[in-house]
């Protein structure tokens, strides 16, 4: 695990000076073992080495193929790299490191791109061609491991930047970012920009299983690989279903075994983590570190997952470590851990989530996590149960008004009080938003308004509708997560574990496993307990019924069944709760309207005051009263207001120059969302 930066001149000017120092320079806290780069007429590569595969310093990068003919810079794990290194001895190939680096670009000296579709594992590369003047960047088919580039024109000429970490790009200094308001916006809505979008106007983040190349003055991006789509005329039966989820599970879990450091586990205590945790123990025997974290000023404050996980701790006899983390904490780190994401934080939890790996930094290096489980078997009920509630306000529409107040159940008011949509994709967004469509403009001042491109978020959301066209419903909403919240939880984790040069793998995004569950029909993820259940389902809505009606990632739990104790298979989805709403009445409320109405926020000019006041009043009341999710939200605009700070804090929204920069003209070929 590592760190990479570059820059490459597109036109054929010269490079400018100490560029790719300042930008690797920035990148330190990925890889702390080692750095170096690399630099001819026109392009430049950084590296930031975390030692995991061959600790020697054999494996120094930027790396350089065969007699010179390419130069890599890489960031990630090639699991079957000893098989492919093999292959490559047989055919004549002699190596100096056992690191996978080596073994990616002598791949590409054989077959050019084409080496993508034999790599195996989480990966963002860098390769140059001297020889072609061609430079070949490339992202792991899932979107595991970030990429981010941006082009600059300066008095050279014009640039390609690209980097791990937009802060590396920023540093650089042939930048001059602006705030985005269109992903602004989509913070607002979806808790993160959506499609290559960042929270900075002109920079972008590769797409997960694309490539971008440079050459001939020419910027391209294509994709390489693409989710598959379920096929709905194949049922094989539960029993293959559940011989085959089995061993790719377990099979992604021992590839990613595979390390030259110590390594661990996180330990939720819930079903995904457990499974992990069973299967390392399976492979490692007694005494594999575990951790767990909670959150809040005495135990069971923050809905607690320690008791599970020491459960499951106890039961596969592992060395577990439960670190505690109290509010003055979580709100100290949390300006902190927005400038290492380079964004508002998307979740309450990534502040525990931080703590956690820097706590188990001090004894392993490498650690596995859960992540991917929820997307992939439909774990998330409120989601994955939101057809159910459109097919019912279809259904609701033909009955008279008293009926239908009786049999909604409350559905309306998560859709704010809408029960008619139009289509699919406009329920879908109803039901995923955090600001609904109206509270967010409210919220913008008109100038903010009048920056925004046409709903940037809202296209993307649309284009993967489209994409989709002719699928059930049910497997569209599945696609639409695997495709964009599964990619912020991706984000998420890298982030936070990198910040204290740590690396985590993740099991259930596995590609392999990721194109035989998502080709799986839908009632071996996602299936109603009886006919009973099924039939009370009806008086209720997805919030409500989920896993009280239903049963979530259904064959995930009948598969590992008799590995785990029963408490676990059979808990319900908890998620790790924040205990925003509590601490809103010790102070966090205070703390969020001193912000959020200061004057420096006032003069940016991005949110408008009189609305914001009114809105911090109506929710203190709803939050005093015990209902709604104001916690959340104005969590979110702290969020917001912080980053602002961080990297913006003279920057003030001119109403008379609102337009946002575009995707770069020269780049010609489409990115899918």
């Amino acid at each position: 695990m590592c760190g990479i930066a570059g820059i490459v001149s597109i036109d054929g000017s010269p490079l400018p000076a100490a560029v790719i120092e300042r930008m690797t320079a920035a990148l330190r806290h990925r890889g702390p073992d080692d750095s170096g780069v690399w630099q001819d007429s026109r392009c430049a590569l950084g590296h930031q080495r975390l030692s995991i595969i061959d600790l020697s310093r054999n494996g120094r990068q930027p790396l350089a193929g065969r007699d010179g003919s390419a130069q890599v810079a890489y960031n990630g794990e090639i699991y079957n790299h000893r098989e492919l290194r093999n292959a490559l001895i047989r055919r004549g190939h002699s190596f100096r490191s056992r690191t996978d680096t080596e073994v990616i670009v002598r791949l590409y000296d054989e077959e050019g791109d084409g080496l993508l579709h034999k790599l195996d594992g989480m990966f963002a590369f860098a390769i140059w061609d001297p020889q072609r003047r061609r430079l070949l960047l490339a992202r792991d088919r899932l979107g595991i491991k970030p990429l981010y580039y941006a082009q600059a024109v300066g008095r050279e000429g014009r640039l390609l930047l690209f980097a791990s970490e937009i802060k590396a790009l920023v540093a650089g200094g042939d930048l001059n970012p602006a705030p985005n308001i269109d992903a602004v916006a989509a913070y607002l809505g979806y808790r993160h920009p959506v499609s290559s979008e960042t929270m900075f106007s002109g920079i972008h983040s590769l797409p997960a299983g694309h490539t971008l190349t440079v050459e001939r003055g020419e910027v391209k991006i294509e994709p390489y690989w693409e989710l598959p789509h379920p096929d709905g005329e194949t049922d094989l039966g539960e029993r293959h279903y559940l011989e085959q989820t089995r061993s790719l599970v377990s099979d992604a879990v021992e590839k990613r075994l595979m390390s030259d450091v110590p390594l661990g586990a996180y330990l939720s205590g819930g079903l995904d983590s457990s499974i992990v945790v069973a299967l390392m123990a399976e492979q490692l025997g007694p005494g594999l570190k575990t951790y767990s974290v909670s959150v809040g000023n005495v135990v069971g404050e923050a809905d607690d997952d320690t008791a599970h996980a020491r459960l499951v701790a106890q039961h596969f006899k592992t060395d577990h470590t439960e670190v505690r983390l109290d509010p003055s904490r979580y709100m100290e780190l949390l300006p902190e851990l927005i400038r290492q994401r380079d964004a508002p934080l998307a979740v309450p939890n990534e502040v525990p989530l931080y703590e956690m790996t820097r706590a188990l930094q001090e004894d392993i290096t490498v650690v596995l996590s859960g992540e991917g489980a929820d997307e992939l078997f439909a774990g998330y009920g409120d989601y994955c149960r939101i057809p159910f509630d459109f097919h019912k306000a279809h259904a609701l529409r033909r009955l008279p008004a008293r009926l239908r107040r009786l049999l909604d159940g409350g559905m309306a008011a998560k859709y704010g009080g809408r029960t008619q949509f139009d289509g699919e994709l406009d329920h879908f967004l109803a039901g995923y938003n955090w600001f609904g469509p109206e509270e967010r403009s409210g919220l913008l001042s008109p100038d903010a308004r009048r920056a925004l491109r046409s709903s940037t978020a809202e296209r993307a959301f649309a284009r993967l509708f489209e994409g989709t066209a002719g699928l059930p419903y049910y497997d569209r909403v599945l696609h639409v997560l695997q495709k964009t919240h599964l990619q912020n939880l991706l984000t998420r984790i890298d982030a936070m574990t990198m910040a204290s040069s740590v690396e985590a793998r993740v099991p259930f995004v596995d590609h392999a496993l990721v194109e035989a569950v998502v080709r799986m029909p839908l009632r071996y993820k996602l299936r109603w307990r009886s006919p009973f259940h099924r039939a009370r389902a009806a008086f209720s809505f997805s919030d409500e019924l989920r896993e009280r009606d239903d049963v979530t990632k259904y064959i995930l739990r009948r598969a590992f069944a008799d590995a785990l104790p029963d408490a676990i298979v059979n808990r319900r989805k908890i998620g790790f709760k924040v205990p925003l709403a509590r601490w809103l009445n010790s102070g966090f409320l205070a703390h969020a309207r001193y912000l959020l109405l200061s004057d420096e926020s006032r003069e940016r000019g991005v949110l408008d005051p009189v609305a914001l006041d009114h809105w911090l009043e109506r929710g203190g009341a709803i939050n005093q009263a015990g209902g709604g999710d104001f916690g959340t939200k104005l969590w979110m605009l702290v969020n917001l207001e912080e980053w602002f700070r961080a990297y913006f804090p003279d920057y003030v929204l001119d109403g008379s120059t609102v337009a946002q920069a575009q995707e770069p003209a020269a780049v010609t070929a489409a990115v899918s969302p």
